[in-house]
Order: structure tokens, then C-alpha cells, then sequence
């Protein structure tokens, strides 16, 4: 199965302008794109972003240990959304923007932390796709936790439709 997200350029470019927002203390920004999971031909996925949610700077925790934590606050919250969502099926993915370019690789930081966070959002939304998007300043990629699977599934492409049109192909297959 193949696995595509799609966004529109005005979506794409709020979360980068937000993401690039200096913290007061965390060196990166980190935010909750929703979507829904639909379905192409051959069965394979495609998940529609549909809108984005900021965290405010005093959800964030100090911790030097990572490059940025959210506090209970700000997961709270998004498994609120998860629940309240759940009669559409919105998912929910963590983002946030990695320096550089080209295609985008999860640190081990990110590794260790980020998908902790899916078996909760499952829980209170078991019929939506969740997961984790990374993003770069020129392209992005993202994994996806699949209704009914315990495993993350790497999205094939992600196509931010706007003008012009970018497509950010997973390569590396992480």
C-alpha cells in the first residue's frame, strides 16, 4: 500500500511560518496538523491535512536533555481534539521543522519521544490515521499509524498544492 499526504500551500506555508517562530527557550517549534485518511485507487491512502494547531510558548517544559517538550498541557489538549474528532475520523500528526535541506530524518531524540504519543491518540481515535511529520525548509516526510495497526507505515509522498505545486518523495525509505 501506498500512503500520500496532501495539503494545500496555504496550510504548508502557516505551519513553516509558525514552526520558524523563535521560543524563548526551546530550539525548535512544535505543532498538531489534522487530518483525514481517505482512499485512492488500489486501495492505496491518501490522508487530506486539513488545519494546524500552534502550541503557545507556556505549554512548552525547559528540559536541555531535547531540543523541545511539550508539556501535559498542550497533550491534553490534542487528545481532546483526537476524542472530539472522532465521530469524522481526524487524525492527528505531530510536526515540527528540522534545519537544512532536503529530505528530513528522524533524530534519535525523535525516535525515542515522538511515537510514544500514537498509542494515546489511538485510543481516544481508533478509527483515524495518526502519526509524525518532519519537515524541512524544501521538503518533508512523514510516518502513519494506520487504523488497526500497531506498526507506522512511511508515507510515500507529501504534495503541498499550492503554486507551485512540490511534491516531497520519500527516497531514503526512513
Amino acid at each position: 500500500m501506498k500512503i500520500q499526504i496532501k495539503l494545500s500551500g496555504y496550510l504548508h506555508a502557516g505551519i513553516i511560518r509558525d514552526l520558524t517562530r523563535p521560543h524563548p527557550f526551546a530550539s525548535e517549534r512544535v505543532g498538531f496538523v489534522f487530518g483525514r485518511l481517505g482512499s485512492l485507487e488500489r486501495n492505496d491512502g491518501l490522508i487530506l491535512l486539513s488545519r494546524y494547531h500552534s502550541i503557545p510558548d507556556d505549554e512548552y517544559v525547559e528540559d536541555d536533555t531535547v531540543c523541545a517538550r511539550i508539556g501535559s498541557k498542550a497533550l491534553t489538549w490534542a487528545m481532546q481534539a483526537v476524542y472530539y474528532g472522532r465521530s469524522v475520523r481526524e487524525g492527528i500528526f505531530h510536526i515540527h521543522l528540522h534545519g537544512g535541506r532536503g529530505e528530513p530524518r528522524m533524530s534519535a531524540t525523535d525516535r525515542r519521544e515522538i511515537p510514544k504519543l500514537i498509542p494515546g491518540f489511538k485510543s481516544v481515535g481508533p478509527d483515524a490515521a495518526h502519526g509524525i511529520i518532519i519537515l524541512s525548509p524544501d521538503h518533508g516526510t512523514s510516518w502513519v499509524w494506520l487504523p488497526g495497526s500497531t506498526e507506522s507505515a512511511i508515507v510515500d509522498c507529501i504534495s503541498v498544492i499550492g503554486s507551485p505545486i512540490e511534491l516531497f518523495e520519500n527516497r531514503s525509505g526512513q
